[in-house]
């Protein structure tokens, strides 16, 4: 009966009419989704399960069972040797459905999917084992049981026999059987809580039991807050963004290929900082959930410090909605919890109490079902905003996992700021998108600066998957010239494939930044004397022991100026406490935010930090020094020098951090395990003879000039060695964090695709990111 509720609420629409499909042949096809869903436990009418309470299944069942369950030893050891009900459920399952005349295959895919509900998918060899173990899964009586009371189950749903039906005809595929294993796992928590209310007894009216059911099972989901998100009827971008004075170039962009659209779609945004790529993601998000019948979003931000800024400006949005929703912020680490969190978390209904719901489930899945409607793994809700591993982990196979697939599948997908993975989590967002491809969900993918290359390999993997082959099946495309243009918005759909260049801001068009080397002891001088007049500035390192240096330099240094003169001082990296990084990301916001009646910008403010200052926060300064970093980095750096409107400016950014050398620059010890060496030589081999940058112009050649394979640019003359060197480590390094990837990623989502392989050999949903070497 949950199942039957949530169908149209957790599996997306396309999934759904797959599932729907798969089992149109047996007339009811939902009546038969739910029907199935609820067999998830037939396994536990075995003598393995029942001898768990031998007292009360003696009593129940009679002596007739009282044998078979004394023959089986009662205390269970630490290492269980008996059948799991799940795989007893997959066992008996593939027999049902084979007496009912569902093919083999089909019959061994629907059930171990339902066999699976406790997380692992087990595989044929298991089940096998499961039904050759006559003394777990019971002989004479016990297969006569269960069919009776499969027949009652049905009858009571109102469903014909089985038997009389063409399961032969039934052949669900992937998006089908992702959905029915997320479906059950999640029915069966929902359902596990509303036991808890009180036990029914043993004598039930089954029919009035039904009726009184149904209402607890929708004040159960109410209680969840699981409410669809309701765009407004207009979903234009000045509708959704009223505040708005004027539409940007990009935004219009979007907002007309999204409309153009008459299926799901990928779309790519390729623009500056300070563009508006954040609301033209929004308003496609609400376009393709109205178009589309989808339920909500995902956005998936690069760190937690950016998912909790995009926390309030999706609530903004999501509270035009006619029915209120709450916008879930989901990360990590219990103690990194906002004010705002606790005040909205402070007014949610009580949580599902989930009564015994892993009895005799693997033991690594125990208590994990809890977190599924928590704000660490609430990515079954309908709207929700955190950090980009919170979707990633739907491409690990790891437990449960299919339960994330199966609740983004109803969502539109929003991934920031995709050029900052590295090989690794690369590798899995390919793998995610050829899955959301797969499963009909619209991807909208952000980046100031992306690779051409890069590009072509997000786009074709999402539509291998749409279209269900594989990338190499695809048909080749000749990249147009407007590809190459700067900045872009490329999309993709089942139709087509394109790309639409647009014209920046005004704020954006023809920015000049000059280019001026500083060496690392001049830093604080440097800065001190670029805003003695006035003025805000950035020092960002690359390494924290390199922001604490200069941060302490330079409180000594404005100790000795005048008390009228000092700058105030404040530094932001990842290792400071989370209550002290919230108070000093909040005071650069309001101190270097966008400009606004009800504060004052400083007369002199220094903010010294690591790649947090890169792509975290929304702050705008004066004049900036870096330490030298790729290319794309840098120019996400420079983005926040005269990120807002406040006159005429000479913005400088200031490269430190190396040394230079006859052999190529030489960097600190450390640097290289944030950044390849390769990078830093061919970035630099591309600024040193620059005297400034034009944005947008000259983006694109410098991205493409230091990532393209092959030579797009040359060696200087003297680098050879360490040139040759860098690009060796750096290739290895790639092959391995590639190698790890392909360890433990899900399958493509090929047809033939055996559901057991989702959770073959599962690993921890945490992998998400390469730490020391390993997943």
């Amino acid at each position: 009966m949950v199942a039957q509720r949530l169908l149209g609420l957790m599996v997306g629409p396309r999934c759904r009419e797959e599932l729907r499909d798969a089992f149109a042949s047996l007339g009811d096809a939902d009546g038969w989704i739910a029907a199935l869903a609820g067999l998830h436990d037939l396994g536990k009418l075995s003598p393995a399960f029942q001898a768990l309470r031998v007292d009360l299944a003696e009593r129940l069942l009679g002596p007739e069972a009282a044998g078979d369950l004394r023959r089986l030893p009662q205390e269970r050891a630490a290492e269980r040797t008996d059948t799991r009900h799940g795989v007893l459920t997959a066992a008996f399952l593939t027999d049902l459905l084979r007496e009912w005349g569902a093919r083999p295959q089909e019959a061994l895919q629907i059930s171990s999917i339902l066999g699976g509900h406790h997380g692992i998918v087990p595989g044929a060899g298991e089940i096998r084992q499961g039904r050759n173990r006559k003394g777990d899964s019971g002989t004479r009586q016990w297969p006569g049981w269960r069919r009776e009371l499969v027949g009652e189950y049905v009858r009571l749903l109102g469903l014909p026999d089985p038997a009389s039906l063409p399961w032969v005809e039934v052949r669900p595929e992937a998006g089908a059987l992702v959905s029915l294993a997320g479906l059950t796992s999640v029915s069966d928590w929902i359902a596990s809580d509303l036991r808890k209310d009180d036990f029914a007894g043993e004598n039930v009216d089954l029919a009035a039991y039904l009726v009184v059911a149904s209402e607890r099972i929708r004040r159960a989901i109410h209680k969840l807050g699981w409410i669809p998100w309701q765009p407004p009827p207009s979903t234009g971008f000045t509708a959704l963004f009223p505040e708005v004075d004027t539409v940007r170039p990009v935004q219009a962009a979007v907002e007309r290929l999204v409309d153009r659209m008459a299926g799901p779609g990928i779309v790519v945004v390729e623009a500056p900082t300070g563009e508006g790529k954040t609301k033209a993601a929004l308003q496609a998000a609400a376009m393709f959930v109205h178009k589309l019948g989808l339920v909500g979003m995902y956005v998936a931000m690069p760190t937690k410090a950016t998912s909790r800024r995009m926390l309030e400006e999706a609530q903004e949005l999501v509270d035009h909605s006619p029915v209120p929703l709450r916008v879930r912020l989901l990360q990590g680490a219990d103690d990194d919890q906002t004010a705002a969190e606790r005040v909205v978390e402070a007014g949610e209904a009580e949580p599902l109490d989930l009564i015994d719901v892993n009895r005799d489930g693997p033991d690594e899945t125990a208590g994990s079902e809890r977190e599924w409607f928590t704000r660490k793994k609430g990515l079954i809700f309908p709207v929700g905003v955190g950090t980009v591993d919170q979707v990633l982990r739907t491409a690990i196979r790891t437990w449960h996992g299919f339960v994330g697939l199966a609740g983004v599948s109803g969502k539109v997908v929003v991934i920031d700021e995709v050029h900052a993975y590295d090989t690794y989590m690369s590798m899995l967002l390919d793998r995610l998108l050829a899955w959301l491809g797969r499963l009909g969900v619209p991807v909208i993918l952000l980046s100031a600066t992306l690779p051409s290359a890069r590009r072509e390999e997000l786009v074709t993997a999402w539509r291998a998957g749409l279209l269900r082959c594989s990338p190499r099946e695809l048909p080749t495309r000749d990249v147009p010239d407007e590809a190459q243009r700067y900045p872009l918005v490329t999309w993709a759909d089942a139709d087509g494939y394109g790309a639409e260049p647009v014209d920046p801001c005004t704020l954006n068009a023809d920015r000049v930044v000059r280019l001026e080397r500083v060496q690392d002891e001049d830093v604080v001088s440097w800065v001190l004397r670029r805003i003695e007049s006035g003025g805000c500035a950035a020092v960002i390192h690359n390494l924290v022991r390199s922001v604490h240096a200069t941060y302490d330099s330079l409180q000594e240094a404005i100790r000795d100026l005048p008390e009228d003169r000092r700058p105030e001082l404040i530094s932001l990296h990842a290792r400071m406490e989370s209550a002290q990084r919230r108070r000093a990301e909040n005071r650069i916001r309001e101190a270097l935010g966008p400009p606004s009646e009800d504060r004052e910008r400083p007369g002199r403010f220094i903010v010294v930090g690591t790649q947090i200052l890169e792509q975290s926060l929304d702050y705008d300064v004066d004049v900036m020094v870096s330490d030298l970093a790729p290319v794309d980095s840098l120019i996400q750096r420079m983005g926040r020098l005269g990120r807002h409107p406040r006159g005429e400016r000479d913005l400088v950014l200031g490269l430190c951090g190396f040394t230079d050398t006859g052999e190529g620059p030489r960097f600190p010890a450390g640097v290289s395990a944030v950044y390849q060496s390769a990078l830093l030589l061919r970035t630099w081999a591309c600024l040193q003879d620059r005297s400034e940058i034009h944005s947008p112009d000259d983006v694109r050649e410098l991205i493409e000039a230091v990532y393209r394979p092959g030579e797009a640019i040359s060696c200087p003359p003297g680098w050879e060695r360490r040139w040759d060197e860098a690009a060796e480590r750096m290739n290895g390094r790639l092959d391995r964090e590639r190698a790890e990837a392909r360890e433990l990623y899900l399958p493509f989502p090929r047809p033939g695709l055996h559901a057991h392989e989702l959770t073959h050999i599962p690993y921890s949903a945490t992998a998400t990111r390469l730490r020391s070497g390993r997943p």
